[in-house]
């Protein structure tokens, strides 16, 4: 992304399910199973009224942001991404092989949870 955004992040849709909220505790070693952009009201729309319940460093869990591209079709100025920082121009194998940086509605994250947990 060529310009900081204060209200978007790269969120992590974490390999995790529990019957109460989640504690830094409970989600201890889980993964993150998809990375998109979001903005920050997606907080606010997807439940918890937009609380932040804590903060646990994913350093500790070792969760990075992914490898994307930065364009679904290859070209030229199609860039090779970790999150956010631009790497490098993508090859033709890692295009085939990343997915691209999508933006994420305020819900795809609730969806996504849906489709996996439910």
């Amino acid at each position: 992304m060529s310009k900081e955004d204060k209200r978007s992040f790269l969120a992590g849709l974490m390999d995790w399910v529990g019957e109460s909220p989640p504690t830094a505790e409970s989600i201890a070693g889980k993964k993150t199973l998809k990375q998109g952009d979001v903005h920050i009201k997606t907080i606010l729309e997807t439940g918890l009224d937009g609380m932040i319940m804590g903060y646990r460093s994913l350093e500790e869990d070792g969760i990075n942001p992914v490898f994307f591209k930065s364009q679904e079709g290859f070209a030229d100025n199609c860039m090779l991404m970790k999150g956010y920082q631009e790497i490098r121009p993508v090859t033709k194998e890692e295009w085939k092989k990343y997915p691209t940086l999508s933006t994420w509605g305020y819900l795809v994250i609730k969806n996504l949870a849906e489709d996996y947990f439910m």
